[in-house]
């Protein structure tokens, strides 16, 4: 069974009334509050303007552009200052850095080999005070200074060779 929708024209009515008379009533409130603002501009519009004119006066274009330019000047030769009192420092570090020599890796891997054995000598040194006699001293002195250049060409031939 359907349920058939019944139309009652008097309520239909009633209800586009209703919404009519409420858009009626918006548009009238907005209308006296536009009246209303109108009425307050006129009123003060001649007050306005007599300030308007009277500040115009004051700003004279030339005066303006003078007084404009002589801030911008200013503000730049500040800024130029501040920039050189900055970038100088830095500018002499970076210059003392590039007349520094890079010492390379070989030199580098060089040295620590030499100073590996350095320490393995002074170690050998004193164990050799107390317990080696002076023969056997003169023989790891020889020892070391040999395993010593030893290094250093293999530290020199394995950085040719695999590029360090």
């Amino acid at each position: 069974m359907a349920l058939k929708k019944f139309d009652v024209p008097d309520i239909d009515d009633a209800i586009t009334e209703a919404k009519d008379e409420e858009q009626r009533k918006e548009e009238t409130a907005q209308a006296e509050k536009i009246a209303y603002a109108l009425e307050f501009f006129t009123k003060k519009a001649p007050d306005i303007l007599k300030h308007m004119s009277g500040m115009v006066s004051q700003l004279d274009a030339r005066k303006f552009a003078t007084v404009l330019r002589e801030e911008l000047m200013n503000a730049a030769d500040e800024m130029a200052e501040r920039f050189n009192s900055k970038v100088e420092p830095m500018v002499k570090r970076v210059e003392s850095a590039n007349r520094r020599k890079m010492l390379s890796k070989l030199i580098v891997y060089i040295y620590r080999v030499t100073y590996i054995w350095l320490i393995f000598f002074l170690m050998m040194v004193i164990y050799a005070n107390f317990k080696i006699k002076s023969d056997d001293l003169t023989a790891l002195i020889v020892l070391f200074f040999v395993a010593l250049i030893i290094s250093i060409i293999a530290v020199i031939y394995l950085t040719k060779k695999y590029k360090w």
